[in-house]
């Protein structure tokens, strides 16, 4: 082979190059439309069925099993990061709730959540000084949450027993906002999840946040 040969072999493989990368940027652009936007839409939760109606989990499923109510608490039992250690129910007089025995695992990351609602890691347990932080996905568990009214019970029923608190507050914040993250917030417990529901098919740029006051449960000694 020539070296004329030679030097057009090297132009028609660098020729191929541009069009690599411009493949391969299509594809990480796809993957993070897929991971930002699609699955944030209530039309994925709708097209894939990820509702709590139809993927349902069980206590059976998880093997959790719910505590009785201690008459003192000295520390909470040490809990591995993804394991379920409660569930979550809402009621409230005179209205109703499509969701029960939402399953609660410490931890909030995206595979903690596909199975439930989730607890910020560094927050404090129901029980502890400190404010108990949950979040779960507006396309599946806490599809009602921004319906839920101000005196609404929470019942969190733990592994070491339940916890009651009473909705106190209902607010929306920016999804660049932190402070409804803070654990030492002067409320007991924050359940929030993104807003609105019904948003049309757009990315959700807001939370729905509800500020909890502890009305019965074991508490630890501070």
């Amino acid at each position: 082979m020539g070296a004329s040969d030679r030097s057009a072999g090297g132009r028609g493989v660098w020729a191929i190059v541009p069009f690599l990368l411009f493949f391969a940027g299509v594809f990480c652009f796809g993957m993070y439309f897929y991971q930002s936007v699609v699955e944030e839409t209530a039309f994925f939760g709708l097209l894939v069925g990820d509702t709590a109606q139809v993927a349902e989990i069980t206590d059976e499923d998880t093997g959790f099993v719910p505590g009785e109510r201690m008459n003192s608490l000295l520390k909470v039992p040490a809990i591995r990061y993804g394991k379920q250690f409660a569930r979550l129910n809402v009621d409230w007089q005179g209205g109703g709730w499509t969701i029960r025995n939402v399953p609660v695992r410490l931890g909030s990351d995206k595979q903690v959540l596909k199975k439930g609602a989730g607890m910020s890691f560094g927050s404090a347990f129901p029980g502890e000084r400190g404010c108990t932080i949950l979040s779960a996905h507006v396309t599946r568990d806490f599809a009602e949450l921004e319906d839920t009214p101000i005196g609404a019970v929470v019942l969190l029923e733990t592994s070491y027993g339940p916890y009651a608190y009473r909705v106190e507050q209902k607010k929306t914040a920016k999804g660049t906002d932190r402070w409804y993250m803070d654990a030492g917030q002067d409320a007991d417990l924050v359940l929030y999840t993104c807003y609105p529901r019904d948003n049309g098919g757009r990315r959700r740029t807001e939370r729905c946040v509800l500020l909890c006051t502890l009305i019965d449960g074991t508490e630890v000694p501070r």
